[in-house]
């Protein structure tokens, strides 16, 4: 069965913060192309929406910091 091995890194290749490695398993013999294809898309349902959440999170947090430098301080 094969495994994805999934990491988020910055263009530095530094691990972006609060992120682990994460390892995958594509069910399924995969034999076929119909096999793989609904392999890939179930893994694609799987991790996708983790990895938008934590670059979203990413985003947010770059956008705050950003937003509090900019205010002046009395």
């Amino acid at each position: 069965m094969p495994r994805i091995r999934l990491v988020l890194e910055d263009d530095q290749g530094n691990l972006l913060p609060e992120t682990t490695e994460q390892i995958y398993r594509l069910d399924g013999s995969c034999d076929t192309l119909n096999q793989i294809e609904a392999a890939v898309e179930r893994f694609k349902n799987q991790a996708l929406p983790q990895v938008e959440q934590t670059l979203l999170t990413q985003a947010q947090q770059r956008f705050v910091g950003e937003g509090e430098k900019a205010e002046p301080h009395p």
